[in-house]
């Protein structure tokens, strides 16, 4: 299973992408202004329980779409990434 990380075009927003090969199992989209970090991990809690997963079986975690790479949001979905990483 892959997770993807997707920033949205529209601001503020994110799409979680749960992947099988390259088949799309389920997509989760929410809204943050504030606490990504806390968001981010409730959300992947959410679309790995909604399809029975668990976090170690992820093969890959990625960010993805419309993002600057210097942003504040981006520096926190790699330092999650990470730990999901450190966890294996």
């Amino acid at each position: 299973m892959n997770l993807i990380i997707n920033f949205t075009e529209k601001r503020g927003e994110i799409r979680l992408e749960l992947q099988k090969g390259k088949v799309c199992i389920d997509t989760l989209t929410f809204d943050f202004e504030a606490n990504l970090d806390l968001m981010l991990i409730s959300a992947v809690d959410k679309i790995l329980k909604r399809n029975r997963i668990e976090t170690l079986s992820l093969k890959t975690v990625k960010v993805a779409g419309n993002i600057e790479k210097s942003s504040s949001a981006y520096k926190i979905a790699l330092t999650f990434i990470e730990a999901i990483k450190a966890s294996k």
